[in-house]
């Protein structure tokens, strides 16, 4: 009670008395000798003493310190200041059950699994207002398996292989594509997939085929896709030899509404075409001239079709030499032709080796601003060479 009517005396003092800033020479220590002190100027209003009317207040006093005879209460330091605790200072962290925040338990959390179940805290463990359940956690999505399997048409065998099987969402993005979920290249694929619609794309060869599939919840799916499809290898001949793979190419095309639409082009020899089933028309080129053999050919649903084709050609080799043996002539440019006047080959440059269907032919040669021309016949798988000279041309 004595420190309080001790408080309410120093506050009325100094609401009573107005003292002035002392200046730097006035701060020295209490107690100190006068000489040492600057005289206080005289300003308006002050008496000569430099005190206001009123009285004054000089020396050092602790209006709010202890009474005599009270211990010494010293003020309090940042260091002794406590802070309100915190969730998240460290030296808490020891003393936070990570798994309760606010009186709720949190679920743990598996990254190769299901959440795990939710179990309230203890009513114990936090206020009662603040007691609080996680809703339950929604049941897992089962996947279902989708097996799938080709053949080439409603009562053939299935495809053994050779099928590409890509599976997408049935709804395009933004951007009009569809999501690719799964593919295989096995002949009877499995995939595990959450219910809902698809589309099966299966691709064999040329043929390809494209259907929705739904896949529902604890109910295996089964998807059979027919590919009415043949497989056709092709192999040229001349006379009873093979020519080199090189030197011959196919062109294969099929009828389309009055229209022929090319399906395969510059296919090699020995080369497994797996085609849509139909008729075909198939062009064989020996080399780049006019040794070119045509044939339609049936391609059958599940059926494998090697078809051979049989030129009746020759390779030809064409010189410019100045005499019967001497060296050949460089620069010059050539024309085939046949009887009638049509032109097989034409080139500005050198032609050392062109390969001709069976025949009769003029090759014109010229060199110098000069012609020369000689004609000459071909035979099948007889390799021909014809030389010109310029001896009497």
């Amino acid at each position: 009670m004595s420190r309080i009517l001790h408080r309410v005396l120093a506050s009325a003092l100094l609401a009573a008395s107005v003292q002035t800033p002392a200046s730097a020479q006035d701060r020295g220590p209490p107690g100190g000798p006068a000489a040492n002190r600057a005289p206080a100027p005289t300003l308006p209003g002050r008496e000569t003493g430099g005190g206001l009317i009123g009285g004054t207040i000089s020396g050092r006093m602790n209006l709010i310190g202890p009474r005599s005879g009270e211990p010494h209460q010293r003020e309090l330091q940042p260091a002794d200041r406590i802070a309100p605790p915190s969730m998240f200072l460290p030296e808490r962290l020891d003393k936070v059950d990570p798994a309760i925040v606010d009186g709720v338990r949190l679920p743990k959390l598996d990254p190769t699994g299901p959440l795990a179940p939710v179990h309230p805290a203890a009513p114990a463990t936090a206020p009662a207002s603040r007691e609080a359940a996680l809703p339950p956690p929604a049941a897992p999505i089962v996947k279902e398996p989708l097996f799938l399997s080709a053949t080439f048409d409603e009562n053939g065998a299935k495809i053994p292989g050779g099928v590409k099987w890509r599976v997408f969402t049935d709804q395009p993005d933004a951007n009009g594509e569809h999501l690719l979920v799964a593919e295989s290249s096995e002949a009877e694929p499995r995939f595990d997939l959450d219910p809902g619609n698809y589309i099966v794309h299966a691709v064999y060869g040329l043929v390809s085929a494209a259907k929705f599939v739904t896949v529902r919840a604890g109910q295996p799916a089964t998807q059979r896709m027919i590919l009415k499809a043949g497989g056709v290898r092709l192999s040229a001949y001349v006379g009873d030899a093979k020519p080199p793979d090189g030197d011959v190419s196919f062109t294969l095309s099929r009828d389309e509404g009055g229209l022929a639409q090319k399906v395969a082009d510059h296919v090699r020899p020995g080369t497994l075409l797996r085609l849509p089933a139909g008729a075909y028309h198939v062009v064989s080129n020996y080399g780049d001239a006019n040794a070119i053999v045509e044939v339609d050919l049936q391609v059958p649903s599940g059926k494998l079709v090697n078809a051979q084709v049989h030129h009746r050609a020759a390779p030809v080799t064409l010189k410019l030499v100045d005499h019967p043996g001497g060296r050949e002539l460089g620069n010059t440019s050539w024309t085939i032709l046949t009887p009638g006047g049509d032109v097989i080959r034409d080139s500005i440059g050198a032609l050392p080796r062109i390969l001709l269907a069976e025949g009769d032919y003029t090759a014109i040669a010229r060199h110098d601003g000069r012609m020369y021309q000689q004609s000459f016949a071909v035979k099948a798988g007889v390799a021909a060479a014809v030389q010109l000279t310029t001896e009497g041309g």
